[in-house]
């Protein structure tokens, strides 16, 4: 960890991280927690799945269809955008929250929000309520779409699904569309179990669109940020190897903070970013979680700094952001995911040494409000419901942040 150079620019020690994360993945495998077994895989297996990974592909149908690719470091072609809340939402207010993203041309896909009731009742695993709320989550993200004028735009989903259970029943005929993409975790760290793959096989067998998750944990059995490095690098070629996946995404999780946006996680996303934009086809995705929320201006300036070194270190995909560190309920927007999406596209073929002189101009801006935990306000209060339209406190915060960021060095157009 070099906190001068929060943004890697060193390609030889991206290629060494990459190395020891194959290295890993080699001698580690994978953990089944519900049969006590390993997954395993020689190097010559894992490097021929590598090879086999999709390095692009088309999300959502129609005029709302969204192709990508994979990028590499300094790529001028811009990161997709994949708006969305990322944390739970109130039932009432899901239409209207999901509508304020997908209203945002710069939004190329949905991130989708899970359903904190279900008609009112809390949607219990592995029980009927789970079943419902999962077409119910179906049926109020393709209203909003429709009310938007997107109804082609790719949804990720199940996000209520807490078991495997919500995810087989509503990725079926007449709930999530085979456009729309899907979800499968890995546990931290390097495991699995038969919830999970029970999903995959019906996925598999569904011909949907595999998206998966790893979020190592900062501090945990990996160490600090060298360690979270490498073991992300092998959780990402895990997941290819166990979940065939299209996509590989990840938002390390800070033990206290729940963030992903200090400094040490930011260095160590942009090296394992690097490490497999440099040596795989991999489709990565980078979810911003920033510990502020909607109204306060540390979500704007976290956010700024996440999707400069991940843009500029060849991400295929920004997710998010994970407003308020997910932690809130409702406590998201559209507008934090237009800043998001507007940080992608400006910050495309920047360097990786200008992207770290921004990165560094914009810690100091937030880093000493985390431990008050300004999580602001939520959707309700930051928007017009009726109007579905940010209030002019929320549009004054992202003015003046937005000339602040331009400021920088930001090229915004």
């Amino acid at each position: 960890f070099d906190p001068e150079n929060i943004v890697n620019s060193d390609d030889a020690l991206a290629d060494r991280c990459y190395q020891a994360g194959l290295t890993l993945a080699v001698e580690t495998g994978v953990f089944c927690t519900s049969n006590g077994r390993r997954l395993t895989w020689s190097r010559r297996e894992i490097e021929a799945g590598i090879r086999a990974a999709p390095s692009s592909m088309t999300l959502g149908f129609g005029r709302d269809a969204h192709s990508d690719r994979h990028r590499f470091p300094e790529d001028p072609q811009p990161p997709t955008i994949l708006g969305g809340p990322v944390c739970n939402a109130p039932e009432d207010l899901v239409i209207p929250l999901i509508q304020s993203y997908i209203q945002e041309p710069i939004i190329d896909a949905l991130m989708n929000a899970p359903l904190e009731t279900v008609y009112g009742r809390a949607p219990r695993a592995k029980s009927p309520w789970e079943v419902l709320s999962a077409w119910h989550e179906a049926e109020l993200a393709i209203t909003a779409a429709r009310r938007a004028g997107r109804e082609g735009i790719a949804i990720g989903c199940v996000a209520s699904a807490s078991s495997d259970i919500a995810e087989l029943s509503a990725t079926s005929y007449g709930g999530f569309r085979q456009t729309d993409y899907h979800h499968i975790a890995m546990i931290s760290e390097l495991k699995t179990n038969y919830e999970l793959l029970n999903k995959l096989t019906h996925l598999v067998r569904s011909d949907s669109i595999i998206h998966t998750f790893y979020n190592p944990i900062y501090g945990g059995l990996a160490g600090g940020a060298e360690g979270l490095a490498i073991l992300a690098v092998a959780g990402m070629i895990l997941m290819q190897m166990t979940y065939m996946t299209s996509s590989h995404s990840s938002s390390p999780t800070h033990p206290f903070y729940a963030c992903n946006t200090t400094p040490e996680i930011l260095w160590g996303t942009g090296l394992f970013t690097q490490a497999l934009a440099r040596n795989t086809p991999f489709l990565t995705v980078i979810c911003a979680t920033p510990i502020g929320g909607p109204c306060t201006e540390s979500l704007l300036y976290e956010t700024a700094a996440m999707g400069t070194l991940a843009t500029v270190s060849g991400t295929t995909r920004l997710m998010g952001p994970r407003s308020a560190a997910g932690s809130c309920s409702g406590h998201a927007t559209g507008l934090e995911a237009r800043f998001f999406g507007e940080i992608g596209h400006a910050t495309a073929g920047m360097s990786r040494e200008k992207g770290n002189e921004i990165v560094k101009q914009l810690l100091p801006k937030y880093l000493d409000q985390m431990e008050s935990r300004p999580f602001g306000k939520p959707f309700n209060e930051a928007y017009d419901l009726r109007t579905i339209r940010p209030t002019d406190e929320w549009v004054g915060i992202y003015d003046k942040v937005i000339e602040e960021i331009a400021g920088l060095g930001v090229p915004f157009s």
